[in-house]
Formats: structure tokens, C-alpha cells, sequence
């Protein structure tokens, strides 16, 4: 039973989450790279490491996996790959598909209270800005 369940999973392109590299909040450096590695890029800035992994989907998701560090222990992690997942709340933002992304139109997402979340724009041959603190009635062009 169990190995039939594993053969649908896989055929279903399913990454199991045994197969998955899973980064936990409060880990150290030393066990993060002994389970992704060595990081491709890492920048400091005060107290805080950032360690760049690829993940095969730069051109297409738009962004390295990261996992960040304050005073040498994880607090954050932003995964694209499938292959890693961050078993702590990640400050990442939603992944949009791609045809969202073409159509160019604001988005809301959940997140607020009221119902009202964050809004994202994509510029489609014109320049468009979010409100700024010194004009939050200003609507975005439609």
C-alpha cells in the first residue's frame, strides 16, 4: 500500500516531504549549509547573514532562495525551488503565475483586516506607482 502511494506521488510530480530540504526557525549557518549546501552568494549587514542558494528558476520566479540570519540563527527563509521548503511563517510574498503577472492589472491579496491587503502593480508599457505616505488617497491608474 504504502509503495503504491509513493509511485503516485511521484508520477504526479509530487517532491515528497522527506525529499524536501526543510530549513527550521532558530537553526544555525553550519546546519543549514550541512542540509542545502554551500550557498552560491553571502552578504552580511550588521547582525544579519543572508545566504543565497539558486534554484533553477531565476528567469522565471525572479529571485535566488534565501534563507536569512540574525546573530547566526535562521529567522526567515523565501523558497521558489520545490526542493526546500521553511517550516517557519516566511516573510516571502505570494507567487503569482506568470499570466497574472502579463495582465498588468493591480492585485489584491488577503492579509489585512477588513478584508483589505496589499496591493501589487506590473507596468504594461506605462509607469505605475503604489500610494506613497504623502498621497495615500492617490488611486493607481486603472
Amino acid at each position: 500500500m504504502h509503495r503504491r502511494l509513493l509511485l503516485i506521488a511521484l508520477l504526479c510530480g509530487a517532491t515528497p516531504l522527506a525529499a524536501q530540504a526543510v530549513i527550521d526557525p532558530g537553526m544555525t549557518r553550519a546546519l543549514v549549509v550541512a542540509r542545502l549546501g554551500k550557498p552560491a552568494l553571502e552578504r552580511t549587514a550588521g547582525d544579519a547573514t543572508y545566504l543565497f542558494y539558486a534554484n533553477g528558476c531565476l528567469r522565471t520566479c525572479g529571485m535566488n532562495d534565501v534563507v536569512v540570519l540574525d546573530k547566526g540563527v535562521v529567522v526567515d527563509a523565501v523558497f521558489r525551488s520545490t526542493k526546500r521548503h521553511y517550516s517557519g511563517t516566511s516573510s516571502s510574498p505570494r507567487s503569482i503565475p506568470a499570466a497574472e503577472a502579463r495582465r498588468g492589472k493591480p492585485t489584491k491579496t488577503a492579509g489585512a483586516p477588513g478584508g483589505d491587503g496589499l496591493v501589487t502593480f506590473s507596468v504594461t508599457g506605462k509607469k505605475t506607482k503604489p500610494p506613497t505616505a504623502d498621497q495615500p488617497d492617490r488611486k493607481p491608474p486603472a
